[in-house]
């Protein structure tokens, strides 16, 4: 929300108080009240606001500036690692049903089958939180597994240092819970019927994952370097036999308070969430005590490998399930939002741990940076990241290729940009579609990578099963390749509308690929650095051990690519291409956005204006209660809500002559609907002084879309049942993020887009102040009287 008062100045009407509230980035508050605010209530966090001369003429605009609960301290720079986790949060808050349960159901049978669905949905999506508990479990485990040697060594190795891989793994879901507490306050109220303030659950659940992760590092880092030649000793049977029953009643606790969680009716932590993390630390230290007893240790590799993809098929079976149950429940077009933004946390949480991977393993091996990129070993491990990787960076392309092309940033803009605003608008609104479009298509890649090892494991005398499963699995044969079609489709949505566009974009692809095919013609190899041995050269790949080219390794892979699968499927030079799409996969998915994190956690998180552009990330994400996964980042909800509720009653009580009218900007909206919908339920008699003035947001839209129990049609009308006409909401048809309200009927105005004197582009998400009409509705609002 930018300056009101530059250009127009807007004029609160006598005996009014109105409140404002922005939306994402962090919006000063001398941006929506002028020059020198002052701080009359809350903290620097989440204040509210006066012009220093407020009061001395007509009314009182007062600003809720909340942009410091996600962008002013440095400790928020942390929370980029926890984003995949936040989206699997977000996903969870993604029901397809009605606020009014009954609602839609046509019979008892039919209300039966669709609560079975919901029961159903629940579940699975409750399995795939605790799947990205156990996946930060596994990763911890082979993190310190790298950091320690443990990963790829060819001799057994000291028991000592297994011993220590579990204690220092352990370290790092203990350090997540903390990180996780930092920021947000959960008010311990369950008065209403709202998701936030549930302090209670929250707590259990947290310590409920703490011991799932526990537990999975328990199991994994003990068994992954368990030493085949003494497995049958006693003690390993003793190890085994404690760590097992102790590893596994945390297991069954966690996932009984996960699965037990409520997140709606009264608050209450559920009594297996304690136990959980008490027991899954006694599994950690029976872990270290059995790992430490043991005569040798054996590499790490193999193991977790195989845990890698067992998480990675039980995820994908969730998420299946929850897809075929969110199509029986009500509100079918909105079922598969969920499933969606499960799937990209996933890939994410794939590619981060394919980073970690990367940077870990290649630190501690003793060949070049080359060989080891070209063949990094262990080679299945690597694999499953590769194949991450490019699946993620095709989805992302289809998604930016399907909402650019709606955009057509290359089209005519139209009068003052106009025509290129509308269509902005559009693609925003067709946005969270493309996202549940591309889902379904990552979900299945998962599902066919999973196929594609159990053929290979399943079949492992049969050549056909062995070159199938090479071919859907290994991204540097057949997979990497599709990727540039993707690219392709990206290039011809940007240039949709401009045709000579697309023609200059074609003609200098081809001849890009035309002077890389010529030098490759005269001894130049321009795509060595993503090149692997041909099959026929028979060349052991640089920097790698002659006797390893070849070599099985687990799973039935071997490193880098076999040669006999390419031969098998003449594949010869076309392959590079392949290769050289992983390898741009790898570097967009893992690297770049590693290193953007390093850059910004060391350097530019000193950088307020920094924090504030990462901030809008966390302003559209960290919204929701982590009651789905505690360890997403903070939600600033749980404080902005509380504290415009209470901001609001002060106000009400300070001023009994005065109406209050409550101006939310985009985001803000999403904060005000909740408080007013407290206040009110808290005492009617708010009714008669409280106002909502809401403009650019997309309550009706994405909201209503993505979570419909929480802002169906019956739940926004409700706020004005009350007593109709307290709330009116502005729109554009030029805000991309503007929508109309169509349960508030002609309360939901049209603003103008025409812009005031002295500014030269059309209006479109700020500014709804240089809009006749925002003083029209406040003119209202004061008016009202019930």
């Amino acid at each position: 929300m930018e300056p009101v008062e530059e250009l127009v100045r807007v004029r609160v009407p006598d005996r009014t108080i109105e409140v404002r509230v922005h939306g994402v980035s962090g919006t000063p508050p001398e941006a929506l009240l002028g020059a020198f605010p002052v701080r009359v209530a809350g903290d620097a966090d989440a204040g509210f606001y006066r012009a220093h001369d407020a009061g001395t003429s007509g009314g009182i605009a007062e600003a809720f500036s909340w942009g410091g609960l996600t962008s002013r301290k440095r400790i928020t720079a942390l929370w980029l690692f926890l984003a995949p986790l936040s989206l699997i949060n977000v996903a969870g808050w993604m029901t397809p049903t009605h606020s009014l349960p009954a609602r839609g159901a046509s019979g008892a049978a039919a209300a039966s089958s669709r609560s079975r669905a919901s029961t159903v949905r629940d579940a699975a999506m409750s399995i795939v939180t605790l799947v990205a508990t156990a996946l930060i479990g596994a990763v911890a485990v082979q993190a310190a597994a790298s950091v320690l040697g443990l990963m790829t060594a060819d001799a057994a190795v000291a028991p000592g240092r297994a011993a220590a891989m579990v204690v220092l793994a352990a370290l790092v879901p203990a350090g997540l819970h903390v990180l996780a507490k930092v920021g947000g306050a959960p008010d311990d109220r369950d008065r209403h019927d709202d998701p936030w303030g549930r302090a209670l659950a929250l707590r259990s659940l947290a310590l409920a994952h703490l011991g799932v992760a526990l537990a999975v590092i328990a199991l994994v880092g003990w068994a992954v370097t368990l030493n085949g030649s003494a497995a049958a000793s006693t003690g390993a049977v003793v190890g085994a036999v404690a760590v097992a029953v102790l590893a596994g009643a945390a297991l069954t606790l966690g996932t009984a308070a996960v699965l037990g969680t409520r997140v709606a009716g009264s608050d209450a932590a559920h009594p297996a969430g304690g136990p959980a993390a008490v027991v899954g630390a006694a599994a950690v230290v029976a872990a270290a005590v059995a790992t430490a007893v043991r005569d040798d240790a054996a590499a790490a590799a193999t193991g977790l490998t195989a845990v890698h993809f067992v998480l990675a098929a039980t995820a994908v079976i969730a998420l299946g399930v929850a897809y075929a149950a969110e199509r029986r429940m009500p509100v079918r077009e909105s079922a598969g939002f969920s499933v969606s933004f499960a799937a990209l946390g996933f890939f994410m949480s794939y590619s981060a741990f394919g980073a970690l991977s990367y940077a870990l393993l290649a630190y501690g091996s003793d060949r070049s940076v080359r060989a080891f990129v070209e063949a990094p070993a262990p080679a299945a491990m690597f694999r499953l990241v590769d194949f991450a990787a490019v699946v993620l960076t095709c989805g992302v392309l289809f998604i930016a290729a399907r909402v650019v092309g709606e955009a057509r940033p290359l089209a005519h803009a139209g009068d003052l940009g106009v025509d290129a605003a509308a269509r902005v608008r559009r693609a925003v609104e067709l946005a969270p579609l493309e996202v549940r479009r591309a889902g379904p298509g990552m979900l299945i890649a998962a599902g066919v990578l999973v196929a594609g090892e159990v053929l290979r494991i399943g079949l492992p005398s049969q050549e056909w099963a062995q070159h199938v499963g090479r071919l859907v699995t290994e991204p540097r044969l057949v997979v990497g390749a599709v990727g540039w079609l993707f690219v392709v489709y990206l290039l011809v949505r940007v240039c949709r509308g401009r045709r000579g566009a697309l023609v200059g974009a074609a003609v200098a692809a081809a001849g890009v690929a035309a002077l890389a095919w010529l030098l490759q013609r005269a001894g130049f190899d321009v795509l060595s650095w993503a090149r692997v041995d041909r099959a026929e050269s028979g060349a052991p790949v640089v920097g790698l051990a002659p006797e390893s080219h070849g070599s099985p390794t687990v799973l039935g892979g071997s490193s880098p690519v076999d040669p006999g699968a390419i031969v098998a499927t003449a594949i010869g030079d076309p392959w590079v291409a392949a290769s050289g799409f992983t390898l741009v996969a790898v570097t967009v998915a893992l690297f770049i956005p590693a290193v953007s994190v390093l850059w910004f956690v060391l350097s530019a998180s000193g950088n307020r204006e920094s924090r504030r552009g990462v901030g809008v990330l966390w302003d559209l994400t960290n919204f929701w209660p982590r009651l789905h996964h505690p360890w997403a980042p903070p939600p600033y909800s749980e404080a902005a809500i509380p504290a415009l509720e209470r901001r609001l009653a002060d106000l009400r009580a300070d001023h009994p002559s005065h109406c209050i009218v409550l101006s939310c900007h985009s985001q803000g909206a999403v904060l005000g609907f909740p408080a007013m919908r407290r206040l009110l339920a808290d005492d009617p008699t708010h009714a008669g002084e409280l106002r909502f003035l809401s403009y650019g947001t997309l309550l009706s839209a994405h909201y209503q879309r993505l979570f419909p129990h929480l802002f169906d049609d019956a739940r926004l009308r409700a706020l004005d049942d009350v007593a109709p006409g307290r709330w009116i909401h502005l729109f554009r048809e030029t805000d991309p993020l503007g929508h109309p309200i169509a349960a508030l009927g002609p309360a939901s105005r049209q603003a103008s887009h025409t812009p005031p004197r002295g500014v030269e582009h059309v209006l479109t998400h700020s500014s709804y102040g240089y809009s006749p009409e925002y003083q029209r509705a406040l003119d209202d609002l004061a008016a009202w009287e019930g």
